[in-house]
């Protein structure tokens, strides 16, 4: 802010006392300071990783001082940042959370150790660069409800992905490349505005924080990155025997033996990570099509594997599908071209692992198998198989013994479920994609797409009854703006207002007539050729729920598809220790 005082009372005081309007650095110079100063000025410059271009960083040289204020005012907001710590010759502080296109005035504070502090007295400024405008590179989305207020407190961090309008075996090798050499990671604060993304050259699919504030992400190249805030890419980890081959990034650790790495690591117990690898068996006289069973021959298919595995690469547990379950069961879409476009030719999908979480109550892990439309627990040290929740239709023998009992009121099955979570209230979260809603040969009817809408969904699970209880759902009925979810997507309970975060994946409006779930069914419009977008909805846990926050991600001109694969919710983009953030 601007000082404005008389030219006199400058001159005069100037001339008798010349070190009161010094600055910091000179005042050293000239031997007069002694304690907390400044000994150069603060400089706010762009974050030198092209890749977050909306972080800046601090630094400036300093004297006695220990930790650091930084106030903003951007014309419609103040806030301050504290850091537990000063710049350094080793470190710059990572300023993070402006929104685009903004001048800030800036104020830095210093403080030493007996609480006292100081002022930078110059000016300090700095503007941030605006949003991309290129189409294909940073999406238009639409904030429809922002309620903050009633929102859980934080920033809402989230993977998106752009996708044309065709079906997965038409798309050409410039067309494959545009979908999966381009992924982004976006930031929204409780307004909806974007305060930080970074971009990459690969398509990003789950996400997830670590306990030291940094992000994990795994990409669709079957590797996973630890990378910080501005950006920086810290380590990697990837199947050692995935198609493309070994990794290019800089001290990257190979998983020993994986072909795949996929559905979104989550650091667990010491620091070690919990997450799916998928591998193929040679399975005799398996199925060639969802609707004739005894159209069989020799097939190659696709199971997968949960993996524990360390920094260091070292796969500390496994759990293979293949051991433990059917694979004469199988869902509907076992024969879309998934694993093929992903580098395995005549390759089919069985299992289909999208979701792991660990369960420390009682050492224990819980594994999503969407085409099997079943959740499973599993315990960690036998492997054994505790319980399995899922429509019963199609489980046999000792497996069916393992079933969980609903009970309650409008009980509803999840179907093609996705990344289930335990949330702080021991109960289950699940996002329901809801797709088919019966299984291949079972006699069933299977659900057209214009009666089927997906929604998120919370169970309560009593172990020793063997029962599961339907506890609450975001949308019990299909309305005009209900989705229809493919793939994807997640929710999470909120810990501080219980609110429910749902990321919708998939956004295809529910509904439409003339739509077919089948890849391979000319007849109709296949679902990926829709136009469509992603949308991310904050839900009140009530009966009925509210919404207090939605925004939807969509291509104007629907020339192209944006999809946001998942995300969450989190109380600042500085980690929990060493930076705080507080509006005012």
């Amino acid at each position: 802010m601007e000082r404005r005082r008389s030219a006199n009372w400058e001159f005069s005081w100037l001339f008798l006392f010349p070190w009161l309007v010094a600055s910091p650095g000179e005042l050293v110079a000239q031997g007069v300071a002694e304690g907390l100063s400044f000994t150069s000025p603060p400089r706010m410059e762009q974050n030198p990783n092209p890749a977050v271009p909306l972080a800046a960083v601090l630094s400036f040289e300093s004297r006695d001082a220990v930790a650091t204020r930084v106030d903003f005012d951007d014309g419609e907001r103040t806030w301050s940042i504290d850091f537990d710590r000063v710049p350094d010759e080793r470190e710059i502080l990572p300023i993070l959370g402006m929104r685009p296109a903004r001048r800030h005035e800036i104020r830095v504070t210093i403080f030493d150790s007996a609480g006292g502090s100081q002022q930078w007295d110059g000016e300090l400024e700095y503007t941030t660069p605006p949003l991309p405008v290129d189409r294909y590179l940073m999406p238009d989305y639409d904030v429809r409800v922002a309620q903050p207020e009633r929102m859980e407190p934080g920033v809402t961090i989230l993977s998106v992905r752009r996708s044309l309008l065709l079906r997965p075996q038409d798309r050409n090798p410039a067309q494959q490349a545009f979908v999966t050499r381009y992924g982004l990671l976006l930031a929204l604060d409780n307004e909806g505005e974007v305060v930080w993304y970074y971009q990459s050259d690969d398509r990003i699919a789950g996400i997830d924080r670590l306990a030291n504030g940094n992000i994990i992400f795994h990409m669709a190249s079957f590797e996973a990155v630890e990378m910080d805030m501005l950006g920086n890419r810290l380590r990697s980890w990837y199947a050692e025997e995935r198609p493309r081959g070994p990794s290019t990034a800089p001290g990257a650790v190979p998983i020993r033996g994986a072909q795949t790495l996929h559905h979104q690591p989550h650091e667990v117990r010491d620091g070690s990570f919990l997450s799916f690898s998928a591998n193929w068996r040679l399975i005799e006289n398996w199925y060639t099509n969802e609707f004739d069973s005894t159209l069989r021959r020799d097939q190659k298919v696709m199971g997968d594997t949960i993996l524990e595995f360390d920094k260091a690469g070292n796969i500390l547990w496994s759990w293979n599908a293949f051991d433990y379950l059917d694979t004469d069961m199988i869902g509907y879409e076992a024969f879309n071209p998934y694993w093929v476009t992903r580098g395995f030719p005549d390759t089919w999908d069985w299992s289909h692992g999208n979701g792991v979480a660990y369960d420390p109550r009682d050492d224990s892990v819980v594994a999503s198998f969407k085409l099997l439309d079943a959740i499973i627990k599993i315990d960690r040290e036998s492997k054994q198989i505790k319980w399995i929740f899922g429509d019963h239709m199609g489980w046999e023998g000792a497996l069916r013994e393992k079933l969980l009992t609903p009970v309650g009121e409008d009980f509803r099955w999840p179907w093609h479920q996705h990344n289930p979570r335990w949330t702080h209230a021991g109960t289950l979260m699940v996002f329901n994609n809801n797709r088919g809603q019966a299984k291949p040969f079972d006699g069933r009817t299977h659900a057209p797409f214009e009666d089927t809408h997906s929604y998120s969904v919370e169970y309560e699970i009593d172990e020793a009854e063997g029962t599961v209880r339907q506890v609450w759902i975001a949308e019990p009925d299909l309305t005009a703006d209900a989705c229809n979810s493919m793939a994807m997507s997640e929710a999470h309970r909120l810990p501080v207002t219980d609110n429910i975060l749902e990321i919708n994946a998939v956004c295809v409006p529910a509904g439409i007539t003339g739509v077919t779930w089948d890849v391979w069914d000319r007849s109709q419009r296949y679902l990926s050729e829709i136009p469509h977008g992603g949308r991310v909805r904050e839900f009140t846990r009530t009966d009925p729920a509210e919404v207090v926050f939605d925004v939807s991600f969509r291509d104007p001109h629907d020339a192209l598809g944006w999809q946001v694969y998942g995300g969450f919710r989190t109380p600042s983009l500085y980690p929990d220790e060493g930076a705080g953030e507080t509006a005012r």
